[in-house]
């Protein structure tokens, strides 16, 4: 595993095992948020909150077997949806989805734990299951992946920050 800042300021741990020999790849990145992990979990489990951050047209039912499929726009004019299922649920601490795009013959499987840090708390998401993944299009999907991840966590980052200080009065 490597791990380098990113310009948001999430961390990013990238597997580096041998997908040849079935080692597979995975994408860590951990996030910084200057909120409590109260309100970041708020913010991923309330509707409103969570579109203020994610997408408008996002749909989220954080719950037990919950939903969620939101519309994406990729490089090239590129569209699709991704779409997944809450397959455990964990308050206020996180939970696990199988994830995939609508064209994806594969699963992949997402897991968002949060836990409190000495300014706030920690986001830290992993995305694994890229060994599934057909291999002209693996480093693509990576790429593409973690520089959306990367962004939202930087979005839920900024959101999440607004939200506590405003619950807070400021």
């Amino acid at each position: 595993m490597r791990s380098k800042p990113s310009a948001t300021g999430a961390e990013i741990v990238t597997g580096d095992a041998d997908i040849a020999e079935g080692g597979g790849e995975m994408l860590v990145l951990v996030q910084h948020v200057e909120a409590s992990p109260a309100d970041v979990w708020d913010c991923f489990t309330h509707p409103d909150c969570f579109k203020a951050w994610w997408r408008e047209d996002a749909e989220f039912d954080a719950a037990p077997d919950g939903r969620f499929r939101a519309p994406w726009a990729g490089r090239a004019g590129r569209d699709g949806l991704a779409e997944a299922q809450v397959v455990a649920y964990h308050p206020p601490h996180g939970l696990v989805m199988v994830w995939a795009n609508e064209d994806w013959s594969f699963d992949t499987v997402v897991s968002i734990s949060i836990e409190p840090d000495r300014t706030g708390s920690l986001v830290t998401l992993e995305h694994q299951g890229w060994q599934a993944a057909p291999e002209p299009d693996r480093a693509t999907l990576l790429l593409d992946h973690r520089e959306g991840w990367t962004a939202h966590l930087a979005q839920l980052a900024h959101h999440a920050k607004e939200h506590d200080a405003r619950r807070k009065g400021h």
